[in-house]
């Protein structure tokens, strides 16, 4: 195993950074009190997850049903844990863990102005996002059979 492997930390460095930004997918664990725990599956084109800083992510949903029970726990329970995983290259894996908020499109267009100029959000004009989940971060680490 990697010397990367648990080393946690409460932001994410630039190796995590570009590594979230070449993921098509991750997977979001919810929980809500009376109901356990829920994992969802989520998928985009490359970068489709937003690093907006070292200590916070987005990315955008569209209305679709595979997340209605994600983003209902979310609000109940904002605590949650992402996993990104790269097969590819050694079944290298990225563990955040953090506080989520749905925000609507328009909201966090105003906060965050760039992504008004990312053409990719607006190629159809009917897949506009709804809205986005928002993640504070609180930890993450990486584990790996291979490297970053």
């Amino acid at each position: 195993m990697s010397d990367l492997s648990r080393d946690v930390s409460n932001e994410l460095d630039d190796r995590m950074q570009l590594f979230i930004r070449r993921q098509e997918m991750l997977f979001v664990a919810t929980g809500e009190p009376e109901d356990g725990h829920d994992c969802t599956f989520v998928t985009g084109g490359a970068g489709f997850v937003r690093v907006l800083s070292g200590d916070r992510l987005a990315w955008p949903e569209f209305g679709d049903a595979g997340l209605s029970e994600a983003i209902t726990d979310i609000e109940r329970d904002p605590r949650v844990s992402l996993l990104f995983v790269d097969f590819a290259r050694g079944a290298i894996g990225l563990h955040v863990n953090g506080k989520a908020k749905v925000l609507d499109d328009d909201a966090m267009r105003r906060a965050y102005r760039s992504l008004n100029l990312d053409p990719a959000l607006d190629l159809v004009a009917d897949r506009r996002p709804a809205r986005w989940i928002t993640v504070f971060v609180e930890s993450a680490y990486i584990s790996a059979a291979g490297e970053l």
